[in-house]
């Protein structure tokens, strides 16, 4: 099977009509949400959710779950969230949990913090997995993980029966400025456990504002695809190497011009330079 392109709703924000409505002219048949969808349709609505879907020709393909996995306290309803989100995926035939990790503390993570997220991400993906989703961990800029380091550490900790990866070029060309590879790398070196991917750019010289905090900030110098520096063909062909199979996301925090121009410039990106179809 061939890899297949999604987008993600967060250029939208919380215009899920809108969302549906644009991503059906652009072409595409698969899209991710946040976990406000299945929070707000939740099993009382599944019915209206999958009917909106399927009036648009759309499927949804993963949620954002995630959270403060920083804090042990806050265990097990962390783990209850996602899990919640994980019935809601496989009600809808998805099987793809993507895993924010805690807020960045300003000293960075201890070893300590990251063996909490270590822990918390092997019991989510333990019991999703029983609901036949897979849990992947998302490195990402001002979160726990975000260095290569910390990308390795968790990696090697983790069950991998349990958690896969969501690889992200973006967040991993930011979060490790100085490594100019560093989203290649990491495509190379995790190529059998990456099992979601999010696609998109950075450009250094716009300023890096941003609104929220950790892995639900919305960060204004990410760009449609092919505006930035990120090696974007570089992490496409070691998909293709690797023989992946699975879903490639096209995402953009933040538009300065509008949700549809945004996300028909990186749509064209992808399929005239990258080779990719809808």
């Amino acid at each position: 099977m061939p890899i297949r392109v999604a987008c993600h709703g967060i250029t939208w924000g919380r215009d899920l009509n809108q969302t549906l409505k644009d991503l059906r002219a652009l072409g595409f048949r698969g899209f991710e949400a946040f976990a406000f969808v299945a929070d707000e349709f939740g099993f009382a609505r599944l019915g209206e959710f999958q009917e909106l879907l399927a009036a648009h020709g759309l499927q949804l393909v993963a949620l954002y779950g995630g959270g403060a996995m920083h804090d042990p306290f806050l265990h097990e309803e962390l783990v209850a969230h996602n899990v919640r989100l994980a019935r809601f995926l496989a009600a809808n035939g998805a099987n793809r949990l993507v895993l924010g990790p805690g807020r960045r503390t300003p000293s960075g993570p201890s070893r300590d913090d990251l063996l909490t997220q270590v822990h918390c991400m092997n019991e989510i993906g333990r019991r999703t997995l029983d609901l036949g989703v897979q849990a992947c961990v998302h490195p990402h800029v001002n979160t726990m993980i975000e260095k290569l380091s910390e990308i390795d550490f968790v990696m090697d900790r983790v069950d991998p029966r349990y958690v896969a990866m969501a690889a992200d070029t973006a967040h991993l060309r930011k979060g490790n400025p100085e490594v100019p590879t560093a989203e290649v790398d990491v495509f190379r070196r995790y190529a059998d456990r990456i099992k979601y991917v999010h696609l998109k750019d950075w450009d250094p010289r716009l300023p890096p504002e941003q609104s929220g905090e950790g892995g639900t900030a919305v960060i204004r110098d990410f760009v449609e695809l092919g505006q930035g520096v990120v090696n974007l063909k570089g992490a496409i062909d070691a998909l293709r190497e690797a023989g992946y199979d699975g879903w490639v996301t096209i995402e953009l925090d933040y538009t300065r011009r509008t949700p549809y121009e945004s996300v028909r410039m990186s749509r064209d990106y992808l399929v005239n330079e990258l080779h990719l179809t809808l």
